[in-house]
């Protein structure tokens, strides 16, 4: 038997490739074999606190939070670059894929660390044996806790490198590497789409199974997994069971929507002083890296600011001058020698001057930086409760309650400062064509920035309409059918190597 070290306060264990170990060593200064690790359930709690860790875990400057929203968020319509980058994220941002991305190679690899680490406990979980009921509970327990985060970690892979659920032929294209154990994982094969989202959706439900402790939320309670399963089965085109896991959650009553006077610096809260958080990776100020945090392409102050909010977002956004949403844009005002704003008439959003940079407008996002108060510290949100509602109203609207689903919509108006002729009813439609453009609009309004509005376009089969990026040096396509090989991430070109089963994606 082959004996690794573990971090045991930090992380499980450092291993890289698709679920295999790896031969670099590590010397920790408190050395603990696996074997002794499996064998106490002690240890073992303290190694599934390790397996949270994952979520954030940073080797050098980027961790796994900022590599997950560069092949993500870069995607979408509502950021815009100011100038070129050589930083691997442009590749994400300007649709061209390629197999030597660094930022596609550290999320394929940070992902099957942890899903690694994870099967290592799960597997010492499972042959603990002549336990008292208390503990029985707790093994349960922490099962549930990592059954979570493998679901978590394979359904953000499999959203990066395999074509939606709802797209032709879930059976035959391409999701990826499933590993249930931790060991006999060399040379395998990707599964197909449909057989990773039965994976997932077969780990939340164990999970929830198991779970029987309401933890606070930056920890797995059963709500959280039941939040889990709601956007699952959205994605499934499951849309009456999205309804009934959200209603669950919005239910238990352990979550409420922060009232308007709160929302507008509700990135400035605490994970665990924020009502709406269901779950969220808690960054401690001490973990704060300053430009190498998430947001830190998204806002100059403590950051690079090179990404700003698009156009395209700034018009919907100000359809309504006083939404509350309009907080989370900084914008950067050109100042006279006095210090106050220059007017500017052709400001069509703020009618003062603004900042650019190579003719690109600095409006930054607040949402990833400020909490207590400090730039660029930031603790992930995988889910909150305003989430629940438009996935109700999503699923509502495909099932064609049309009524339902904009109530849905106008609880979230409601809370972001809208009403009277500002909320929706099937007799005011407001222009829109359907009652699922207006609940994908909302949803583009709520979560911007947030990592959900690139799933959202291409899993409902949409374009994504960049052609607001013309600014010189711009060399991806303007615009990007949900069809297009471009949504597909390539497996790093590392993994290939590796291993002779695995069929890349197609180039585009």
């Amino acid at each position: 038997m082959r004996i690794f070290n573990i971090y045991i306060i930090s992380v499980f264990a450092v291993f890289l490739g698709a679920c295999s170990e790896s031969d670099i060593d590590f010397e920790p200064i408190n050395q603990i074999t696996t074997e002794q690790v499996t064998s106490s359930l002690e240890l073992l709690e303290n190694a599934v606190v390790g397996n949270y860790a994952f979520l954030s875990l940073a080797d050098g400057k980027y961790g796994y939070d900022r590599t997950r929203y560069d092949v993500t968020e870069y995607m979408s319509d509502d950021v815009i670059l100011n100038q070129w980058s050589g930083n691997h994220f442009s590749y994400s941002l300007t649709y061209q894929p390629t197999s030597a991305s660094e930022r596609s190679q550290d999320f394929w690899q940070y992902s099957y660390r942890a899903i690694y680490s994870i099967n290592v406990a799960n597997e010492g979980l499972d042959n603990l044996t002549d336990l008292s009921s208390e503990d029985q509970l707790k093994r349960d327990q922490l099962k549930g806790e990592n059954m979570f985060l493998r679901a978590m970690f394979y359904f953000d892979l499999v959203r990066v490198y395999g074509r939606p659920y709802s797209h032709d032929s879930p059976e035959t294209n391409l999701g990826v590497i499933l590993c249930e154990t931790s060991t006999d994982n060399e040379g395998l094969s990707r599964s197909s789409v449909k057989e990773t989202y039965e994976f997932i959706e077969r780990d939340l439900l164990e999970a929830a199974s198991l779970l029987v402790e309401q933890k606070g939320n930056v920890y797995v309670s059963k709500e959280v997994v039941l939040a889990a399963l709601s956007r699952l089965y959205l994605f499934m085109e499951d849309n009456t069971k999205a309804i009934e896991y959200a209603d669950n959650v919005i239910n238990s009553g352990r979550y409420q929507l922060l009232n308007s006077s709160v929302f507008p610096r509700s990135n400035r809260l605490e994970p665990q002083s924020n009502s709406e958080t269901i779950f969220a990776v808690r960054r401690l100020e001490t973990e704060n890296v300053g430009r190498y945090m998430m947001g830190g392409m998204m806002h100059g102050d403590g950051g690079y600011g090179q990404i700003m909010v698009s156009s395209s977002y700034m018009d919907l956004l100000f359809k309504n001058p006083n939404d509350l949403r309009i907080n989370f844009i900084d914008a950067q005002f050109e100042l006279d020698s006095d210090g106050n704003k220059i007017p500017d008439p052709e400001n069509k959003y703020y009618g003062y001057k603004v900042v650019e940079s190579s003719s690109i407008p600095q409006y930054w996002t607040q949402k990833l930086t400020y909490q207590n108060d400090v730039p660029m510290l930031h603790s992930p949100v995988y889910f909150r409760l305003a989430e629940m509602y438009l996935i109700k109203a999503e699923a509502y609207a495909k099932l064609g309650q049309d009524d339902l689903a904009l109530d849905m919509v106008n609880i979230i108006r409601s809370r972001a400062g809208l009403e009277g002729e500002q909320l929706f009813s099937t007799a005011n439609l407001q222009n829109y064509d359907s009652v699922l453009d207006i609940v994908l609009d909302e949803a583009r309004l709520e979560f911007a920035h947030e990592a959900h509005r690139t799933h959202d376009v291409f899993r409902n089969k949409k374009t994504m309409d960049r052609s607001y990026m013309s600014w010189q040096g711009w060399s991806g396509p303007s615009a990007i059918p949900f069809t297009s090989n471009r949504i597909l991430h390539q497996i790093p070109e590392v993994e290939m190597l590796k291993n002779d089963n695995l069929i890349q994606n197609p180039s585009f």
